[in-house]
């Protein structure tokens, strides 16, 4: 039994020490552990409490639901009637965890609630179990701590003895059972590791302003009437098809910031129109679609809003009239749950924050 326990050690060391981790779950992403195990025992079995070794591994369906298997390996020291020694048990089990997350440490932590069936093995016969699940991940930089309890209910029909006594109806309690399982050991997510969010911008310190200078008086100007404001003569169509450019909406692949060839005309059809209106400002907002932490999302969409702004100066239009901002998940364009909808949330937005009712179509 010891030998096994060690082997499972073994490979969840050899595991972690060649991956690299991350924080943030998602779609696709794999959790590997190693966990110590206290197992209180029904009483019908007639033995003490227990102490073990496992393991589990564990996929993300989505950002909320993890599909995973484990196996344990326990040791028990026999009570009367059973003979003096050892009685080893061992569970294997597939188990479905919905996982709500919150903010712990400076990361993206998850409670957890489940449950799963398996098999279990126990004095040489093995059982059906079913185990519900609740616990707790706490992921503290690369490296998730995680605490798990579940009550395991054996049904043991076809063994009513249990191995003790020899004789059939002694021990009809044991054809049910209850143990209670508290388990603590490491979580390692792997799978694409969200960048760090942008850094805020740096704040230039102001001079002091110099003192007032005096100046001669000078003699009063006659003031020039001011120009006569330019008319507009675009027509309607004209203009309106110049907004509609300006925005246009920008779209992206999933989990990427990059520029889409097929995108580059949505940019292209932008810029003849700020070179006509050289005092129109405008903000781009950045977008995800709903997979991914709240946190990485925000870095997603403000990298997307600077693709787009820095397309548009490398083309000649100044940086400072051109705001940026992140929406993160936070405005989905469409509300529903799958790629139709996800591909239309992964966008900028371009918003006309000075000069939109001064609109002139480019010539």
């Amino acid at each position: 039994m010891r030998r096994r326990c060690l082997r499972i050690a073994g490979l969840a060391v050899a595991v972690f020490g060649g991956t690299r981790p991350v924080v943030a779950q998602g779609a696709g992403n794999v959790e590997v552990g190693g966990f110590g195990q206290f197992t209180k025992a029904d009483e019908a079995w007639s033995v003490k409490s227990g102490f073990g070794l496992g393991g589990r591994i564990g996929v993300f369906l989505t950002r909320r639901f993890a599909l995973e298997g484990d196996l344990s390996l326990s040791t028990f020291a026999n009570k009367a009637p059973r003979a003096s020694g050892n009685t080893n048990q061992s569970t294997v089990a597939g188990r479905i965890m919905y996982n709500i997350p919150f903010g712990f440490a400076g990361s993206t932590s998850q409670f957890m609630f489940g449950g799963g069936v398996g098999g279990q093995r126990f004095g040489g016969h093995t059982d059906f179990s079913a185990s519900p699940d609740v616990g707790v991940r706490l992921n503290i930089g690369h490296v998730g701590l995680r605490f798990d309890g579940l009550v395991e209910y054996v049904e043991n029909a076809t063994a009513a003895t249990f191995g003790f006594p020899p004789v059939i109806g002694r021990n009809t309690a044991a054809a049910r059972s209850t143990n209670l399982e508290l388990r603590g050991g490491v979580a390692i997510l792997l799978g694409k590791q969200p960048p760090p969010p942008p850094p805020p911008p740096a704040v230039v310190a102001q001079r002091e302003a110099p003192p007032p200078r005096t100046e001669p008086q000078a003699q009063p100007r006659r003031e020039l009437p001011p120009p006569a404001p330019t008319v507009n003569r675009d027509s309607i169509a004209a203009v309106d098809r110049a907004r509609e450019a300006l925005l246009a909406k920008l779209l992206f692949d999933f989990d990427h910031s990059e520029l889409r060839d097929d995108q580059r005309s949505i940019l292209d059809s932008k810029i003849p129109v700020l070179q006509a209106n050289p005092n129109v400002r405008i903000r781009i907002e950045g977008n995800a679609d709903e997979r991914g932490s709240d946190e990485y999302n925000l870095a997603l969409g403000t990298r997307r809003a600077q693709t787009a702004r820095k397309y548009l100066m490398d083309h000649g239009i100044d940086g400072g009239r051109i705001d940026i901002s992140s929406n993160g998940e936070e405005k989905p364009a469409c509300q529903g749950h799958d790629e139709d909808c996800w591909k239309q949330n992964r966008r900028d937005e371009f918003v006309i924050v000075v000069g939109g009712d001064r609109l002139v179509a480019p010539r």
